[in-house]
């Protein structure tokens, strides 16, 4: 299934705050994430950035890539202490059924312990899952390309506008969508 020009321009538009580059401090981070349930960052960069500010991810979910080139450490340059590692794999536009069932191990995981979910493929679209399935209360950060950091602040909205986008676009919330993919 191919994605309409219009759930494209959707999938542009950023799920919370964006933070422009310039003004992402330390501060400000740790003021929006320190009451978060969990905290899960998608993207190397974002990961990185985060963690470079002594924020540690409940979960992160990275594909060793930044605009679509490789990055030097796959998976992403920061260390999480005593974590686990999960993969998956999930093709480039499309958001799969194993690429789901293994974020809501990684959650679950991610209570008591750090987890890295290294993407075989591309995770960019996996923060609309990530959105559905955290609990209330969760902070998701992701990058927004060439602009900043989106922080979105998942509530009963956040997670309605998720399972709508993800309906429109023909992929089973519970399960995924194997065919469902960006062009």
């Amino acid at each position: 299934m191919f994605l309409s020009p219009e759930n494209l321009r959707i999938l542009k538009e950023p799920f919370g705050l964006l933070l422009e580059n310039e003004s992402i401090t330390k501060a400000k981070l740790y003021n929006m994430v320190k009451h978060a349930r969990l905290i899960v960052s998608v993207g190397d960069a974002t990961t990185d950035r985060v963690n470079l500010y002594g924020i540690i991810p409940n979960v992160c979910v990275v594909d060793g890539r930044e605009r679509r080139k490789q990055r030097k450490t796959p998976g992403g340059d920061s260390p999480l202490p005593n974590h686990v590692q999960l993969r998956c794999s999930n093709p480039a536009g499309t958001i799969s059924i194993g690429a789901i069932q293994v974020l809501r191990d990684a959650l679950k995981a991610g209570v008591t312990k750090p987890v890295r979910v290294n993407v075989e493929g591309e995770e960019d679209l996996l923060a609309l899952p990530i959105f559905f399935l955290v609990p209330y209360g969760s902070v998701v950060l992701y990058g927004q390309p060439f602009k900043g950091m989106v922080i979105v602040e998942v509530d009963f909205k956040t997670k309605k506008r998720a399972k709508d986008l993800m309906e429109s676009l023909g992929i089973d919330w519970i399960g995924g969508y194997d065919d469902a993919v960006a062009e």
